[in-house]
């Protein structure tokens, strides 16, 4: 198969993210912890394959005590940008009560990222609310807008000198549905109504906090979309694929846009749509990832495209897949960034790249047995650090903006 150069833009931004939950450790006063340790949650657990504390977060990676470690291997690898996350529950773990040294040890950790040449994407909210909010009802009342305005204007204060690009949410739009529609997040409901309310107070907090952001640091600010490549099949397809694609991957941009100062694209999944809602497989027999989720890299083109439309740069903020022997993610990697190229030579503003994830680290719901980080963690041996093959391809397209693609 003939070989063609896949080269990218001067200055582009390569990468990994990864968020505080999932990777920090012992945070105590969120959400997600009480529920983890919920009788509900062990019940529902009972007969699984994996033990009960793989289900349990624990002390994640512990990169709220390592995250020189992992920047340092970050900056190893030829990585000249990094996502993560702060923790609200930790910086307000009591209504009102605002913990100057984690916000302390916030800014330590920043400052690390930066003395490794890091450009930073800080996540405010991804998934988890402090304890003593989600009993208020978190975004299903208009009081949790106000709450969050208030500790992500303390943070943007305290730790704007150090942060190159803002992500006020992650997923709302997963967020909304697994937590108050699939009852698969905490707290587990199946209520239209309040993911209608959580989306759109979602929506208001973002275009209120955006200019405050803006004004305090002057640096650009967005949100980590979860964009979906759907496509029609069947009688009446194309009809339920733009319902569909509106629902999911319109409705919350639309709204946000004129807030956003560049578009986060979070990729994973291709369906084929037809009245009868999604599939993950189709007629074409795609690969699939350790969690069942279709290989689609076409998709991306398709996802860029799409939003090039908004005229704002375009950062890829996540992609990746749980792959725990490590033999698809190089040719997952290129064959998706081939196809972010393909989208740049259309005309997508694309800017940077961003793989899901540095480190293995705790998956939610699925907890710690899918492994998408490019870095392994060794949870049997004080959570050794060791990079895997695909890190190391990936460096190498890192270091040098370009890499080599056969052609299908």
């Amino acid at each position: 198969m003939p070989k063609v150069r896949i080269r990218f833009p001067e200055n582009f931004l390569w990468g990994a993210a990864s968020s505080a939950y999932q990777t920090e450790g012992n945070n105590i006063n969120a959400d997600w912890w009480v529920w983890e340790h919920s009788e509900k949650r062990k019940r529902a657990l009972k007969g699984h394959q994996n033990p009960y504390d793989q289900y349990i977060c624990g002390v994640g990676t512990d990169f709220y005590n390592r995250y020189e470690e992992d920047f340092s291997l970050a900056a190893h690898l030829s990585h000249n940008a990094v996502r993560f996350g702060v923790e609200w529950s930790r910086i307000e773990p009591m209504q009102g009560k605002f913990d100057q040294k984690v916000l302390d040890h916030y800014e330590k950790i920043l400052q690390s990222a930066k003395a490794n040449g890091l450009q930073v994407f800080l996540t405010l909210h991804h998934f988890t609310l402090p304890t003593w909010l989600a009993k208020r009802g978190g975004f299903t009342t208009k009081a949790g807008i106000q709450f969050y305005l208030r500790y992500a204007e303390i943070v943007v204060k305290r730790l704007g000198q150090y942060v190159d690009f803002w992500l006020t949410f992650n997923e709302p739009e997963v967020y909304a549905t697994h937590s108050y529609l699939l009852g698969i997040f905490p707290p587990q409901q199946k209520n239209l109504l309040s993911a209608w309310r959580v989306v759109n107070n979602i929506i208001a907090a973002h275009n209120l906090i955006s200019p405050k952001i803006k004004y305090i640091t002057a640096k650009p600010v967005s949100m980590a979309f979860h964009l979906a490549d759907l496509q029609p099949t069947g009688l009446l397809g194309s009809l339920a694929r733009s319902f569909s694609h509106y629902l999911a991957n319109e409705y919350i941009l639309r709204r946000t846009i004129n807030a956003c100062d560049f578009v986060g694209v979070n990729y994973y999944e291709h369906f084929h749509v037809s009245i009868l809602g999604r599939r993950k497989s189709s007629h074409s027999g795609h690969e699939s990832t350790d969690l069942g989720w279709s290989i689609h890299p076409e998709g991306i083109e398709r996802v860029l495209l799409n939003v090039q439309k908004y005229n704002k740069p375009i950062y890829i903020t996540e992609n990746g897949l749980a792959d725990h022997k490590d033999v698809k993610r190089e040719k997952f990697i290129k064959d998706h960034l081939y196809y972010v190229h393909e989208a740049i030579k259309k005309g997508a503003n694309v800017r940077g790249y961003l793989h899901w994830s540095l480190t293995d680290n705790f998956e939610w719901q699925h907890g710690y047995w899918p492994r998408f980080g490019l870095i392994e963690i060794d949870r049997e041996n004080m959570l050794r650090r060791k990079a895997r093959y695909s890190a190391l391809m990936y460096a190498q397209i890192c270091k040098d903006n370009y890499f080599d693609y056969e052609v299908k």
